[in-house]
């Protein structure tokens, strides 16, 4: 198209004309960004328009016609530029033609009109959790922030940043989860309503700013202050007048309003607000003026009167939005009305603010000159920086009600529907409007308009609605118009995606192209596919295309597509999909099955993530048929599961959903538990497991489960039916009552009672209050405890029908405890006592109702013995007849008559063993209902099981004793025996009764027991029985004879053995006796022999195998016995060694030199590590040593950790010419040979257990040297270290610690083992450590006493000569001058002078609770002295030579250079020492920093022990040019107090505090720490008002604190208090102070000024958590000192705090 044309239609085009305005040259459908008014984002410099420039202003022409000539003026048209503006140019600058350059009205609001300074009216259409939006106009929205609210408002938020720095401070005294502050803030819908209208000022727009890559987002920030949106002066303030208010306060008759305006003052009347307790202080709305006094304007929010309007302002600054006016109607154009208002300020009605679009129809309405009533909407400035109003005769905007009419709108006509048909109203500058139907107008803006081929009945589709406008937002644009969806949420979710092009690919996450690349969608990392992807980028390449399928789309629009397989390609008609609550409930109901994927697991289960973003869970019980106890191991993260939905609810939004989909089962279980009706259905179930107090059952064939707890077992007391559960096996099957049912999980509860049984049979158990109510109060009700609480005891029928039983109901008295005497599930017969018809509840009583007496005819009495014609012939000592009715263990239980019924004790049965044929089941020769001749004897309590030798008077009730001994029948009297007629050396005949804690309980007589220890059971020589109780069952016949009368416990100590040992001498040597296991110690196994004897099995006598421990060997036999040998007997000393070896012992015994030769492969136990090696246990008599040069083929740095006593090793014999000179070998490689007895990373197995020592740690792991192993280390990875991952493997493991590891997985090729220290892998471990702890601290004081003879005795054991040869070069090291150790273990680098100041370090621990837990680790971690040991892995450097050849290897060692030094220093070569110092410092490399420190460190040592005053000097103030100066200092000064050179450091403090005093706190504290500790008070306050004025004024009162802190340590703690004082005087609001004074006066132990401080501290503005962190403190205080008294005080005290702050809030 040639230009000319392309001009002439530009010209023509009617879109863009105005009256008296010059055309731009390029079409207004086709400017750049900067030209088009309109708020919507997405445009870019270049819109895609130009390039269909031709296509587009044809269809305008088609559209609009082209007959309409152009208004031309005098100026020349300005040609508009297509490119993109350059960066940084002044986008104010820019005009658009059509609106300002010869107009003085704006028409339409748009981003780059819409300036700072300008007023609108607007709805509020967002609330969000920081702002509001707030919508005007034409579509645009603007924000408000917080802070730009109210002035109320704002106060509000100052104080809550008050209480915030307050809460940052209770950080300082506990540790808590703080709540964001966020979360804190007032909620915004508490103080607007969406629709609510409000008058807004425009403080920013970033789209007039300069635009950058970071502020590329256009944003209007908007302020509903009154005083800056209230423009007003008192004259102004008339009725009608629209104003902006907010809450200042609430009153008893409305609000107190602030208006913005001064000396003025708001007020609404109660009336005239629907609800007033809504209006909050600060809340902001828009009031109309309907009263005016001197002072106050009253307010009402009406403003549809016809009449509010105003009629004069005092300047052109009233004039704002929201008031209502008469326009002046000065011109009539195609766009709307031009007029002014008041007669001087210009505005504009736009013609859909008029509802008329034609200018005919416009001039038949509103003739020129007329005056229209309308309501101003904004106030806009213009580049002249006068204003411009736009106005609306709109009814909607008139009445302002607070409503969104987008609402209303888009329920009619929602976004996305598509009108077939509609005509064209009009055009103006920005939008082409439309006639929808009969009652609604669209608009379309110019962008959105597209390729037309005819402007009648144009197709357009909704896009939105402009609730301010009253108007839908549409679009004709065919392309947009034919899309299958307009926007994300369009999108049904779960609709299949083809062709979705790849954008991205990573770990996290796939991002796609779909719908033919109209929108972008995500992939999160969970469902890129059906395999956890570890490179996912290798299978999708960028630029593919995949299928999806539409996962979810959230709030904002984004798109989650799924490319799971199996959630891709599934079937959605034979599965349907869960994509909404409704859904979810149309799937249950049908019974189908649908998909979820696993999302995350929780210990009750995993959580699911279904379609649409809807979450449900699976719990643990319904992964599967099998028992699951972590649902992890059952299935996967990602995993996609097949689930049925068992529970739906919408309203909590809240899905259950089960694995177990076998629809046929799952019916038929469904059926059987509707079928089954508590209290009625009586089953047949089998049990299928067992636990400690329930059964597991099944129904036969359906597979349905319950349970039966052990109280249900039967009617009886709980200890019978505990033993009942133990006889019941798995298999057995049972008949019961369903007393409950859970139809959800389909589990059920079972009864055996058979009083409940046999009621439920004959319906007479009660189900419902009607049956209660048919019940007569006399009928007996049988029932069991559901629970028991302060109000009663509640008895149940069935699991959900229960009755109270007042506790005066209960029992007889109310002294009496109903909890211990009645339990849950125990039977009950109760009857009604009342009900209570309204609420359906009913009372019980357990007590039988009272009845008329009757007089009843007793029934005859029937005796066995025909001779006794009456009850009371029963007495005591006549020989009756009686019947056998029971035969226990232990007794016979007979009857005497129909309600009379006896026993007979075990004991009363024989009158000797040699009538015993059976020892171990005497009664077994009676027989059941045999007839016998008895005895009376006495009276059996058959509560108490207590004998009675007397017969007062027999009732139904009594159980009388009975005897059936020969000699109680045929002699003429009898007596039984009490306690009394046994003496010592009485030979008796026992029963047993029970076996416990190593003593095995016998009956002599009914009222006599007899106990026997099982040492006293056995003969020297026997084995021990490993079950006491199979050996010795309940009822045996044993000989005894009696050793003691136990007259305090009313029993008799006993024995059945030949002999025993009374002392230590009647011990033989070599023979086996029974033991006890008492204690395990880390060496030796503490025995008890009986009779107050002890002895000890040392580690190498205990053990079979050295490379098991004692506490893993003997700790599940503590307090067990055991048979031992006893290998020596010391009498003098009273001390017994024993063995517990037994003959097949893995280890070998080795008892002298003889039994071993060289190369043989040898197991011992490390006795101890020296510089030297190792000495060695072989066995108790014989050791072995180990030279260092022999310990490992490996480089062991620091070897020493690796090796600690009672450790096991393997070695091989070198030389062992005696038993003095015995050495051997651990080195892997000589011990392993060619016998291979060690493993090596090929002999190794998955599952081997290794100990093993810690050789380096890492941050993702731990690796281990395994004992027992060529030199193998294999790695602990941080997973397998525990099973929960720990923080910090530093903090857990350092070199040389001992550890247990379990192989995992091996690679023998690359010589790479993964271990694992999990607890989990060594079962027991813990059950064992707990109960080794639990029995240690029962050890008697015999034991006690007999461990330091061990301990002692441990010392001795190893060969004195030797010793002695071993330890000579050790005195040596032991040796001091002057303070100073020559020894090559001294550590040169003064770390252990720190420790002469532990009693410093310890004031300054104080327990300060504003000091993070962090900082004391550190603190700690820094006094730690480290062990400098020498880098060796052959020999310890004896001469020059060794030592050259270490520094060679390592020259940056300053350990090695030190230990040199030290090597001359004992060969007195003073000289030389200080030239291997001065070489050290040329060596080391200059990063080496710290060790240069330490030989600098070592020269100050050395000169100030051996050189002179001069040299030391020298040496000091060289090292304060190389090296830090203040620590330097700091060094020399604890050298000199270590060598007592108190005048020397004394002077050096002077020194350094003048040198470095004005910036280190802490040269002041060790002065006077230095001072105080060497009595020198007054001087040590002199430092202190030196250190005042010499540090700055913020460490002023960290330096008092310390002095204090120190005063009361070391010296007087009277001005340690004057200190304190003084700080909390200045400073009051450090509530830390308080609490290092507190815990000062603690530590000195005075209790009346720790009390008094704490009731001045409580007296502070303290915080809730600073409170009760003193109280809490307080109480353990006073609680530590036992005064109950001051401690009740405490609590009241606190309890008054409470009570008193709850009222202030």
């Amino acid at each position: 198209m040639a230009p000319s044309t392309k001009r002439k239609r530009d010209d023509e085009f009617p879109l863009s004309r105005e009256d008296a305005t010059q055309q731009p040259v390029a079409s207004s459908l086709v400017r750049t960004t900067e030209e088009v008014s309109f708020p919507r984002g997405g445009a870019s410099a270049l819109t895609p328009l130009e390039l269909k420039q031709v296509a587009n202003e044809a269809a305008n022409d088609v559209l609009f016609g082209n007959d309409k000539p152009s208004v031309e003026t005098s100026r020349p048209p300005k040609k508009k530029k297509t490119s993109k503006k350059t960066k940084g140019e002044d986008t104010t600058k820019q005009q658009t033609p059509s609106e300002e350059t010869n107009s003085d009205v704006i028409k339409h609001i748009s981003f780059k009109n819409l300036k700072v300074g300008s007023y609108l009216l607007g709805q509020t259409s967002r609330i969000s959790k920081n702002d509001l939006c707030v919508t005007f106009a034409d579509g645009i929205s603007g924000y408000v922030n917080m802070a730009h609210i109210s002035e109320q408002f704002t106060n509000i938020l100052e104080e809550m940043d008050e209480d915030m720095e307050e809460k940052e401070q209770d950080d300082d005294y506990e540790s808590s989860d703080d709540e964001s502050k966020d979360n804190e803030l007032p909620d915004l819908n508490n103080y607007f309503k969406i629709g609510q209208w409000l008058r807004s000022y425009v403080t920013v727009n970033t789209a007039l700013e300069v635009r950058t890559k970071k502020n590329n987002k256009k944003r209007i920030e908007l302020s509903l202050e009154p005083s800056i949106v209230n423009t007003f002066v008192s004259e102004d303030l008339t009725k009608n007048c629209t104003i902006q208010c907010s809450v200042k306060s609430i009153e008893d008759h409305g609000a107190i309003l602030d208006i913005g305006v001064d000396g003025f003052t708001g007020f609404i009347s109660k009336s005239d607000v629907p609800d007033i307790k809504s209006l909050l202080v600060g809340t902001v709305f828009l009031g109309n003026i309907i009263k005016t006094t001197d002072r106050t304007v009253t307010v009402n929010t009406v403003f549809s009167g016809k009449k509010n309007k105003i009629t004069q302002i005092s300047a052109v600054d009233a004039v704002l939005p929201g008031q209502t006016v008469d326009l002046l109607c000065e011109e009539v154009s195609e766009n709307g009305i031009i007029g002014k208002a008041f007669g001087v300020v210009p505005g504009f009605i736009n013609s859909s603010h008029l509802r008329v679009f034609k200018k005919d129809d416009i001039n038949h309405k509103f003739a020129v000159g007329s005056n229209i009533q309308c309501k101003i909407i904004a106030s806009l400035v213009k580049n002249d920086g006068e204003r411009s109003l736009m106005l609306s005769t709109l009814s909607s905007i008139q009445s302002m009600e607070s409503n969104l009419l987008s609402e209303e709108a888009l329920t009619a006509f929602p976004i996305g529907y598509t009108f077939e048909s509609c005509d064209v109203l009009g055009v103006d500058t920005s939008f082409l409007y439309l006639q929808l139907n009969d009652d609604r107008v669209g608009r379309v803006h110019k962008s959105k308009i597209g390729t037309l081929e005819s402007k009648d009945n144009l197709k357009a589709r909704v896009l939105g609605f402009d609730t301010i406008d009253n108007i839908y937002e549409m679009t004709t644009n065919p392309d947009t118009v034919n899309l299958k969806y307009l926007r994300p949420n369009d999108i049904p979710i779960g609709t299949l995606l083809t062709g979705c092009e790849i954008i991205t690919v990573s770990s996290s996450g796939i991002e796609l192209k779909v719908l033919n690349g109209q929108f972008t969608a995500k992939v999160p990392s969970l469902h890129i596919s059906d395999i956890r992807l570890v490179y996912p980028e290798r299978k999708f390449k960028i630029g593919s295309n995949v299928k999806g399928r539409v996962l979810a789309i959230d709030h904002r629009g984004v798109i989650y597509v799924t490319l799971k397989k199996s959630l891709v390609n599934i079937d959605d008609k034979d599965i349907p999909l869960v994509t909404s609550f409704k859904n979810a409930i149309d799937i249950k109901t049908k019974n189908e099955k649908t998909v979820a994927t696993v999302q995350r697991f929780t210990p009750a289960g995993a959580v699911l993530a279904f379609f649409g973003g809807i979450s449900g869970f699976l719990p643990k019980a319904e992964i599967s048929e099998v028992f699951v106890k972590k649902p992890e191991q059952h299935l996967r993260l990602g995993q996609t599961v097949t689930v049925k939905l068992l529970n739906v609810d919408e309203e909590n939004s809240k899905i259950l959903a089960s694995c177990k989909t076998s629809s046929e089962k799952a019916k038929e279980q469904k059926e059987k538990i509707q079928d089954i009706i508590p209290g009625r259905s009586i089953i047949k179930v089998t049990v299928m497991e067992k636990t400690k107090d329930s059964l597991v059952v099944e129904v036969p064939d359906v597979g349905l489960r319950g349970v039966i707890y052990v109280g249900h077992l039967s009617d009886d007391r709980i200890e019978k039916n505990r033993a009942d559960i133990k006889k019941i096996i798995v298999g057995t099957e049972l008949e019961g009552l369903v007393i409950d049912k859970d139809a959800r999980t389909q589990v059920f509860n079972l009864s055996l009672k058979k009083s409940l049984i046999r009621d439920a049979k004959k319906e007479l158990l009660p189900l419902s209050y009607a049956d209660i109510k048919k019940t007569d109060r006399h009928t007996t009700l049988h029932g069991y405890v559901k629970s028991i609480s302060d109000k009663g005891i509640f008895v149940a029928f069935n699991g959900k029908f229960v009755g109270l039983v007042l506790p005066s109901y209960a029992v007889e008295s109310r002294d009496i405890d109903i909890s211990k005497t009645f339990y849950v599930n125990q039977s009950v017969t109760a009857h009604i006592l009342r009900t209570d018809d309204e609420n359906e509840r009913f009372l019980l009583t357990l007590r039988a109702p009272v009845t008329e007496k009757k007089v009843e005819v007793e029934a005859p009495f029937e005796a066995i013995d025909s001779t006794i014609k009456n009850i009371n012939e029963f007495e005591l000592g006549k020989v009756i007849k009686c019947k056998v009715v029971g035969i226990k263990k232990n007794q016979l239980n007979v009857m005497l008559s129909d309600s009379v019924h006896g026993r007979v004790d075990i004991s009363e049965v024989f009158d000797s063993l040699d009538d015993i044929e059976n020892q171990k089941e005497p009664l077994s020769n009676l027989k059941k209902d045999e007839i016998i001749e008895a005895r009376i004897i006495g009276t059996h309590d058959s509560k108490t099981h207590k004998f009675s030798p007397s017969v007062s008077s027999v009732s139904k009730k009594s159980v009388l004793e009975l005897s059936i001994k020969p000699s109680a029948i045929n002699g003429k009297s009898y007596t039984v025996a009490g306690l009394t007629s046994f003496k010592a050396n009485d030979e008796l005949l026992g029963y047993v009764n029970n076996y416990k804690n190593d003593l095995l309980w016998l009956s002599v007589s009914p009222s006599v027991s007899a106990k026997i220890s099982l040492f006293d059971l056995m003969e020297d020589g026997e084995a021990v029985p490993e079950n006491v109780s199979e050996l010795f069952p309940i009822g045996t016949a044993i000989p005894i004879k009696v050793e003691s009368i136990d007259t305090e416990h009313h029993c008799i100590s006993a024995t059945t053995r030949t002999h025993s040992e009374k002392t230590i001498d009647d011990l033989v040597v070599g023979s086996k006796v029974p033991a006890r296991i008492s204690k395990i110690a880390e060496n030796y196994v503490l025995l008890d022999l009986g009779n107050k004897l002890f002895g000890i099995a040392f580690i190498t006598d205990a053990l079979d195998d050295y490379s098991v421990s004692l506490q893993d060997a003997f700790n599940d036999k503590v307090n067990k016995m055991v048979t031992t040998t006893i290998i020596s007997v010391d009498t003098e000393n009273k001390k017994i060694k024993l063995s517990l070896r037994s003959e097949d012992a893995k280890t070998p015994t080795i008892i002298s030199h003889n039994d071993i030769k060289e190369t043989d492969i040898v197991h011992g136990i490390i006795k101890r590590v020296t510089d030297k090696g190792l000495f060695v246990y072989l066995s108790s008599s014989i050791e072995a040593f180990v030279p260092i040069s022999k310990l490992s083929d490996s480089y062991l740095k620091d070897w020493k950790k690796f090796y600690k006593p009672m450790q096991p090793v393997v070695g091989k014999v070198v030389q062992c010419d005696d038993d003095a000179r015995i050495l051997i070998t651990l080195r892997e490689s000589e011990v392993n040979g060619e016998l291979k007895t060690l493993k090596n990373y090929s002999t190794i197995q998955v599952g081997d257990v290794f100990n093993g020592s810690v050789k380096n740690v890492t941050e993702f792991g731990v690796f281990i040297k395994l004992d027992h192993t060529v030199n193998c280390t294999g790695l602990a990875h941080i997973s397998e270290i525990s099973d929960q991952k720990p923080e910090d493997l530093n903090a857990l493991f350092g070199p040389g610690d001992r550890v247990k590891a379990i192989v995992v997985k091996t690679n023998p090729e690359k010589k790479q083992l993964s271990l694992s220290l999990k607890a989990s892998h060594f079962s027991g471990a813990a059950a064992t450590d707990a109960a080794t702890s639990t029995k240690t601290e029962e050890d008697s004081e015999e034991e006690i006493e007999f461990n330091d003879d061990v301990d002692s005795e441990g010392e001795m054991d190893i060969d004195e000569a030797e010793e002695e040869d071993v330890n000579h070069k050790q005195d040596i090291k032991s040796m001091s001058t002057d303070g100073l150790s020559l020894s090559t273990g001294f550590d040169w680098t003064a770390a252990i002078l720190d420790q002469a100041n532990e009693s410093e370090s310890e004031s300054e621990q104080e327990e300060d609770f504003t000091e993070s837990k962090k900082h004391k680790h550190r603190r700690r971690k820094e006094k730690i002295v480290e062990d400098k040991t020498i880098d060796i892995n052959t020999r310890a450097p004896e001469s020059v030579s060794d030592f050259e050849r270490l520094i060679i290897g390592n020259p940056n060692s300053s350990v090695i250079w030190m230990n040199y030094m030290a090597f001359q220093l004992q060969l007195s070569e003073i000289d030389k020492a200080r030239e291997i110092a001065e070489r050290a410092l040329k060596t080391i490399n200059f990063r080496e920093e710290s060790e240069k420190l330490n030989i600098w460190i070592a020269m100050l040592n050395l000169e100030n022990t051996f050189g002179t005053q001069e040299t030391l000097d020298d040496v000091f103030k060289r090292a304060c040019q190389y090296m830090d100066s203040f620590t330097i200092h700091n060094k020399l000064i604890s050298i000199y107090q270590m060598s007592q050179k108190l005048d020397a450091a004394s002077e050096l403090f002077k020194i350094t505090a003048k040198k470095f005093g004005g910036e280190k706190v802490s040269i002041w504290v060790s002065w006077g720490d230095f001072l105080i500790s060497n009595k020198k008070n007054d001087e040590a306050a002199t430092v202190l008002s030196n250190a005042l004025k010499a540090l700055p004024k913020r460490d002023h009162i960290e330096v008092v604190k310390k002095f204090a802190q120190i005063e009361f340590a070391k010296g007087e703690p009277e001005k340690g208090r004057s200190l304190f004082e003084g700080l909390i005087a200045d400073a009051s609001k450090r509530i830390d102070i308080w609490n290092v004074y507190i815990d000062q006066e603690m530590k000195i132990k005075e209790k009346s000024k720790v009390e008094d401080l704490f009731e001045r501290v409580v007296l502070k503005k303290l915080s809730k958590k600073q409170a009760k962190f003193f109280f809490n403190k307080w109480l353990v205080f006073e609680e530590a000192n036992d005064d109950v008294k001051a401690s009740e005080y405490v609590k009241a005290k606190a309890t008054e705090y409470v009570e008193k702050h709850n009222k202030d809030e």
